[in-house]
């Protein structure tokens, strides 16, 4: 017993704060995703792929889907655990879908067909990346939720009782995905503090 005891001073000095202030964006690192502006200067930040390279429409085929990073320094790395994020390229009628059920706050958040969701499960934090195309559901495989694509990412079955948040996306002038702005509510998994 005196052995925890004494231990506990230094286990306890490894445990970071989840609150503290995360400099340069001076916000709890909870609350923000390497796809705020704050971390390259103002400007809109790239889409990339894990090895760094930004992506263009043409990448992704119709129906198809890839997880991107943000293009920071430490983008696709745990420095941003909260960033993966899924661009997925719509089929013309899913694309109008969508653009009709579009919550107020999702408005002007696809770059044409294109779209993209929070890759962190609204449970449990799991990866949900499991595209079923013909459905346009997106299932997590930890505890079987699912989220309907053309609807918000809104759950459909599952433990998950929120939807996928939805990055605000368009091209730069280079014709490269870029987010317009970071995920307007936290991602990941609901908890009481927020």
């Amino acid at each position: 017993p005196l052995g925890i005891v004494a231990a506990a001073p230094l286990v306890g000095g490894l445990i970071k704060n989840p609150h503290a202030k995360v400099d340069p964006v001076g916000q709890s690192a909870l609350t923000f995703t390497g796809f705020n502006r704050e971390l390259n200067n103002g400007q809109p930040v790239r889409l990339v792929r894990q090895d760094g390279t930004p992506i263009r429409p043409a990448d992704v085929s119709p129906g198809g889907q890839l997880t991107v990073f943000p293009g920071v320094p430490g983008g696709a790395t745990n420095q941003y655990p909260n960033a993966p994020t899924l661009l997925i390229h719509l089929r013309e009628e899913d694309a109008q879908q969508l653009r009709e059920n579009l919550y107020e706050m999702n408005q002007g958040s696809m770059a044409g067909n294109f779209v993209a969701y929070s890759k962190i499960c609204t449970h449990a934090g799991c990866p949900p990346s499991l595209y079923e195309q013909e459905t346009n559901r997106l299932l997590c495989p930890c505890h079987q939720s699912q989220f309907l694509i053309t609807d918000n990412a809104r759950p459909v079955f599952g433990p998950a009782a929120r939807s996928l948040p939805m990055l605000p996306i368009e091209l730069d002038n280079e014709g490269f995905f870029v987010a317009t702005r970071d995920y307007k509510v936290p991602v990941g998994p609901s908890f009481w503090e927020r």
